[in-house]
């Protein structure tokens, strides 16, 4: 139960720093990453909050990797809720910079948050978050995890852009940087610790 516990408190930081590091981005507004496009489009559209949007998209998303067989965890579902919810408060409370120094410093500590932040939630072993799960279902059809991930992050781009999403410098910034200090962090968060049995729950195929 303490092992528990300290997984899910560490799932909650790494959610928090992740919705961070996506509102630093929208703070910065040079452009947000290939997702936040797509929602930012959405929020525009509708009037509503880019994090309120990124949990609606997300509710709609878990419900189609359930229909596709992927595994849903506690994390998950936090990922839903929790990333938007701090999205919107970081928005709420912060006033968005003038000075180009300070936007840029955004533009970089975003992806660093967005990677430490990952790293924690997805190595506690209590699920991986919604949008990565519509990537294995991609790959669960033949595709390999490079070209399913390519082919989602290009479609939701391209799609919030066509409807008005923010893109810019901080776009290329983020899908440059991120994918290295995932790595980077991959070997250095939760070393040693197994995954906990029985709390990832997978629909079992028909």
């Amino acid at each position: 139960m303490r092992e528990m516990a300290i997984r899910a408190a560490v799932i909650l930081v790494g959610l928090v720093l992740f919705g961070a590091g996506i509102g630093a981005l929208f703070l910065a507004d040079l452009g947000v990453g290939p997702w936040d496009v797509l929602h930012d489009a959405l929020a525009g559209l509708t009037g509503r909050q880019p994090g309120t949007m990124t949990i609606t998209l997300g509710i709609v998303l878990l419900g189609l990797v359930a229909m596709l067989h992927q595994p849903i965890g506690p994390a998950t579902v936090a990922n839903v809720a929790i990333i938007g919810s701090t999205v919107n408060v970081v928005l709420a409370v912060v006033e968005p910079p003038d000075a180009w120094p300070i936007r840029g410093a955004l533009v970089v500590l975003a992806p660093l948050a967005v990677a430490f932040g990952s790293m924690l939630y997805l190595g506690a072993g209590l699920g991986n978050g919604v949008r990565d799960n519509l990537m294995t279902a991609l790959v669960d059809t033949g595709l390999s995890i490079r070209a399913a991930r390519t082919c989602l992050e290009v479609t939701v781009l391209v799609g919030g852009g066509v409807l008005g999403g923010s893109y810019g410098f901080g776009t290329l910034a983020f899908a440059l940087l991120v994918g290295p200090l995932l790595q980077v962090f991959r070997h250095r968060v939760w070393a040693g610790y197994p995954e906990p049995a029985g709390w990832v729950y997978r629909r079992r195929r028909r």
